[in-house]
């Protein structure tokens, strides 16, 4: 099951008029991204970017902001081309969010669970990474054996 949070937070999109690149923060969180060659990838960062400050305020055990209703057009006076839009944080694959519980837990190194493994460290940041979901049930097994941990799939029906 993916990870999700049912909040749309408003973001503040720019456009630089010199190097038509995009930048953008949220209002509610701090979450910053620029220098982005489009409109959507300063979006997908952003959404990214939300995502992880909603996943460290609850590894925290913090409570989780309620988003702002709208935009204080005061602040936004000084941009250029100003946008708010109500973003939703990306999705996060539940699958890695255990993994990087177990690799914390046993205080390992990601270096050393690709050692473990018999991989290479790319490979498993990518397996740690909350955004990818291509995890295969061999590679589930083999991080599980490189840290002593049980591993269960569960169909829901």
């Amino acid at each position: 099951m993916v990870k999700k949070w049912p909040y749309r937070y408003p973001v503040v999109l720019e456009v630089d008029p010199e190097g038509k690149t995009y930048a953008g923060y949220a209002l509610d969180l701090p979450v910053f991204a620029w220098g982005k060659a489009s409109r959507a990838g300063a979006m997908d960062s952003l959404a990214r970017g939300l995502a992880l400050a909603l996943l460290e305020l609850e590894e925290a055990g913090k409570p989780l902001p309620a988003p702002s209703e709208r935009a204080d057009p005061e602040g936004l006076a000084e941009l250029h081309q100003p946008e708010v839009v109500f973003l939703e944080p990306a999705p996060v694959n539940p699958v890695s969010l255990e993994l990087w519980r177990a690799l914390k837990v046993r205080g390992l190194s990601q270096r050393e669970l690709a050692r473990r493994m018999g991989t290479s460290p790319s490979a498993v940041h990518r397996l740690l990474d909350p955004f990818y979901f291509g995890h295969s049930l061999e590679s589930l097994r083999r991080a599980a054996r490189a840290l002593g941990v049980g591993l269960e799939v569960r169909l829901a029906v």
